[in-house]
């Protein structure tokens, strides 16, 4: 008898909750943006601009949806930045390494404050 592994049937998915600890008005720093979606994304992953995996660079788009597949004219939510203070919980990005210095650089420059995942926000 096989054992079943809880995560593989139900992965945990992040929300807007995982990623943004504070913001000043939760409603609208987030942007529906439609583009063409050159990969499968889901909420905590990098973009950029015109759809592609965010690899380096200061056209970074965090997004907060749900899982939207890859293809033409997909609507994705991401984070505004000139929407109030919005404090990103810079761990729970879905990129490492090199990539993930880069993104918080570019995020940070955009006017998002950033902080760990377990931090509370205090101006």
């Amino acid at each position: 008898m096989a054992i079943i592994n809880m995560s593989d049937l139900f992965p945990v998915r992040k929300s807007f909750t995982d990623i943004v600890s504070y913001a000043t008005d939760e409603f609208g720093c987030v942007q529906s943006f439609t583009v063409d979606l050159a990969v499968d994304v889901e909420c905590g992953d990098l973009i950029t601009s015109d759809g592609a995996e965010y690899v380096s660079g200061g056209d970074v788009l965090v997004v907060v949806s749900d899982a939207v597949s890859a293809g033409d004219a997909k609507t994705v939510n991401v984070l505004r930045s000139n929407a109030g203070l919005v404090c990103i919980k810079s761990d729970a990005l879905n990129v490492e390494g090199a990539v993930k210095e880069a993104a918080i650089a570019a995020l940070a420059a955009k006017g998002f404050q950033m902080a760990g995942f377990n931090t509370v926000f205090t101006s």
